[in-house]
């Protein structure tokens, strides 16, 4: 306990209005915020899911959540960046300090332990809203536990997923099945011994969090990750985490792909469809030919038969909902491509028609 005593008392002589040089404990912290947190939730997503989000939401004083670059501990993982959520204040992690008392004012939850019921403070709630992708079965992603804590003192790492119907599932566990918080993770923590720089005691094992989410594919879920202290909102913990992504079957990485280029195609084919008519009757207009005419009239036509075939569906305006995904739909590529190479024929056709008769 003689740790703790001393922290507490330096807590005190802060308190007092003492001048003590401590780094950070000198800080004055905001009150808690709700925010957008779409960079922290970027820093986080593998690279390969970063369409997958939807938005993101912070809970907590801004000085606890950090997205950094700086090469810690064996983070990043997963791209060049990823973020550190704290019970205190995240800057400690990749600054250092000489010691972490503080209470940054942070959410405070009456009962709020998600394992021993305890009160809990200075608690930092970061949310992601992800979109799963059709053919993924896990969502998954890398944390360690950076703590000065010791039981029986039990901050916490509580990650879970919120499903479409309201159901909750725990994402991140130690190796007995735990919610991890200090007393039952104590036992697989090692010293840093200032790796890195980092001057906070302890480290857990870089863990994977997993939650099966095949059930899902299609729906929005949310993952909830939060850190917060128990019994005290001194001692301070901190989770480093990345690369979040969804196990999907490699051809998922191919009809990413296959649907951005016949996204494109569509796109195309409906910039030249919405011209046809305009550019038709200006080509009557000018003179061209009746089986000039008839033949892009022809072309168009059998472009727009071709293109609702690929889409599967007998409305052009229905084809704009599944282009985007709002109706699930995998369209037959060769004939996107060649409905859109028909209907540029078409066009074509008239203005060089009409170019001719103009004299170029």
């Amino acid at each position: 306990m003689e740790k703790r005593q001393v922290l507490v008392a330096l807590a005190l002589l802060l308190v007092l209005g003492s001048v003590v040089s401590l780094g950070y404990v000198g800080a004055t912290y905001g009150t808690v915020i709700t925010r957008d947190a779409t960079n922290a939730a970027k820093a986080i997503l593998n690279s390969n899911f970063q369409n997958s989000l939807v938005g993101a939401e912070f809970r907590g004083v801004e000085e606890q959540i950090l997205v950094t670059t700086k090469p810690l501990l064996g983070f990043p993982i997963e791209g060049d960046s990823y973020v550190i959520l704290s019970s205190g204040d995240a800057r400690y992690v990749t600054q250092g300090s000489t010691y972490d008392v503080e209470n940054v004012g942070g959410l405070s939850i009456p009962g709020g332990h998600p394992v021993t019921g305890e009160d809990i403070y200075d608690v930092a709630r970061l949310e992601i809203t992800l979109e799963v992708p059709y053919g993924a079965k896990e969502l998954s992603f890398r944390w360690r536990m950076v703590s000065d804590d010791y039981s029986p003192y039990n901050d916490f790492f509580y990650a879970y997923v919120v499903f479409p119907d309201g159901t909750k599932k725990v994402a991140a566990t130690i190796l007995n099945g735990t919610i991890p918080y200090i007393t039952p993770i104590e036992p697989y923590l090692t010293s840093i011994n200032g790796q890195d720089g980092v001057v906070l005691w302890r480290m857990s094992s870089i863990y994977v969090a997993k939650v099966d989410v095949s059930q899902y594919q299609g729906e929005k879920i949310t993952l909830v990750l939060e850190v917060g202290d128990e019994g005290d909102s001194i001692v301070d913990t901190a989770v480093l985490i990345d690369d979040l992504k969804f196990d999907v079957p490699p051809a998922y990485f191919i009809y990413n792909r296959m649907m951005v280029i016949a996204q494109v195609w569509t796109l195309y084919f409906f910039r030249l469809h919405d011209d046809f008519d305009g550019v038709y009757a200006n080509a009557s207009a000018a003179g061209v030919d009746n089986e000039t005419l008839a033949l892009a009239k022809e072309l168009h036509e059998n472009a727009t038969r071709m293109m609702m075939e690929a889409w599967h569906t007998d409305n052009l305006d229905d084809i704009k909902l599944r282009v985007w995904g709002a109706i699930p739909t995998y369209p037959r590529l060769h004939l996107v491509r060649k409905a859109y190479v028909m209907e540029r024929d078409a066009v074509n056709m008239l203005l060089d028609a009409m170019k001719e008769l103009g004299g170029g």
